[in-house]
């Protein structure tokens, strides 16, 4: 009976001293090592090449390898090195160290003299080719034509142009008013015996008024006779009252007109024939 006893005494202290003492407070499960999640490390900072990151940010520089020495750090240029200069597609180079090249300004007055030269140059080429045609013209044809051209309103109208087409090429222009001022000859050379195409052409301005201008043409056949010399004398006139009488009675009118008066005179040859 004893024994009995004895063994339900011992059986609860044994279990109690054999049971494995808990560390912790009561009533929290302990986690396995491998369970655990890795602590998440902070952004880290954005560097000022990064996309997205904002004005005044500094680069972080923890973690990152020191610098070993005597190297120039990622992405800068070494101490007193010059950058490479970059092709420029017109031809040049472009950079800090390649300046733009400045273009000297043209000497208008060098260009002048240049233009001035050719001019003249070709004036006299042009003078002396006349001069040559005339001549050749004179061995091959027998007709010699004159060509004279006035104004004869010169008092209240003013000529800024006039010029002479023979055939279709221009053998007089003038823009200073000569027409106005004298009765010259605007044209002498031979011709080949027939039919010719005469062009006159003038443009005046008012001299009271020089708002009222004015422009005519008037174009005439003609025939060279051979052994024989041409004579062709036109005159421009205006005799309207527009440019005067505007400013009075707030009327007027234009009278423009070319009178053309065309002869052939015997030459010295011709006579000598006769």
């Amino acid at each position: 009976m004893r024994t009995g006893i004895l063994i339900a005494l011992l059986v609860p202290a044994v279990a109690l001293a054999g049971a494995p003492k808990k560390k912790g407070k009561a009533g929290k499960k302990a986690v396995p090592v491998e369970d655990k999640a890795p602590p998440k490390d902070p952004d880290p900072a954005p560097t000022p090449n990064a996309p997205g990151a904002g004005s005044g940010a500094m680069p972080s520089t923890l973690g990152s390898a020191p610098q070993a020495a005597g190297t120039a750090p990622t992405g800068s240029q070494p101490t007193g090195s010059q950058p490479t200069p970059q092709p420029n597609p017109t031809g040049g180079t472009t950079g800090a160290g390649a300046p733009p090249e400045a273009e000297a300004p043209p000497e208008s007055g060098a260009d002048v003299d240049t233009l001035r030269q050719e001019y003249l140059s070709l004036r006299d080429e042009l003078f002396k080719s006349r001069a040559r045609a005339n001549a050749v013209a004179g061995q091959l044809y027998s007709t010699r034509m004159t060509i004279k051209f006035t104004w004869g309103s010169a008092r209240h109208y003013g000529v800024t142009k006039a010029s002479i087409r023979l055939d279709g090429a221009t053998v007089f222009e003038d823009a200073s008013g000569a027409i106005a001022s004298d009765d010259g000859v605007r044209f002498d050379g031979y011709v080949a015996p027939g039919r010719h195409l005469v062009t006159f052409h003038v443009q005046a301005t008012g001299k009271d008024d020089d708002s009222f201008t004015s422009a005519t043409e008037t174009q005439v056949v003609v025939k060279a006779v051979g052994d024989k010399d041409l004579v062709v004398a036109a005159k421009g006139h205006d005799n309207g009252d527009i440019a005067y009488a505007w400013k009075r009675s707030e009327k007027g009118s234009y009278g423009l007109g070319i009178d053309v008066n065309v002869k052939s005179v015997a030459t010295g040859a011709a006579k000598a024939k006769k």
